[in-house]
């Protein structure tokens, strides 16, 4: 309810018109919330301002936030958080802030890459394998060897034997290959 009001006090002696759009006990960190995505759908036609009392109400993610609002910019609609100082891309220093933001973000985005990249890749040289392993078939039973080997006397091709034993073709072909 403080929320209203603040957003309402705020509108007041601006002179917009308002409209609340609000998911009840629904989480900011899912886009996917039904009042969200009316309001999504309202912005076509009039120009419109997205009015919220703090960022954190409205996106939990700095990559879904700007995703947002690169989504309303697009739909001429302005965004102003009411207790987020400077955010307010009706203005141009609120759009510098925000692509400031973005500009982290995206920082973020590649330092988290480069930091898996090297995890994976002091896995990998510890020995540790990634991906399904290539001797199981789809439903997590190992492969039977002996039965590949008895289907490829029996003249069967390698896709054949996959598919005879729900598995994709790549172990099948491991196991011919190790058994030449």
């Amino acid at each position: 309810m403080r929320q209203r009001e603040a957003i309402r006090q705020y509108v007041e002696p601006r002179g917009y018109e308002l409209e609340f759009f609000e998911d009840k006990a629904k989480s900011g960190k899912n886009t996917q919330r039904p009042e969200f995505e009316r309001m999504l759908k309202s912005l076509e036609g009039r120009p419109k301002v997205v009015i919220v009392s703090k960022v954190d109400r409205f996106a939990r993610s700095l990559s879904d936030l700007l995703r947002i609002l690169e989504f309303l910019g697009h739909n001429g609609t302005g965004f102003i958080s009411i207790n987020d100082p400077g955010i307010d891309t009706t203005t141009p220093n609120g759009r510098l802030l925000l692509q400031i933001l973005g500009a982290f973000e995206e920082f973020e985005r590649n330092m988290i890459n480069s930091f898996t990249k090297a995890g994976r890749e002091k896995a990998m040289n510890k020995g540790v394998k990634f991906g399904r392993p290539a001797l199981k078939t789809r439903n997590g039973s190992f492969i039977d060897k002996r039965k590949v080997m008895e289907l490829k006397g029996k003249g069967l091709s390698a896709r054949a034997i996959a598919k005879s034993m729900e598995c994709s073709i790549t172990p099948i072909l491991k196991i011919l290959k190790e058994d030449h």
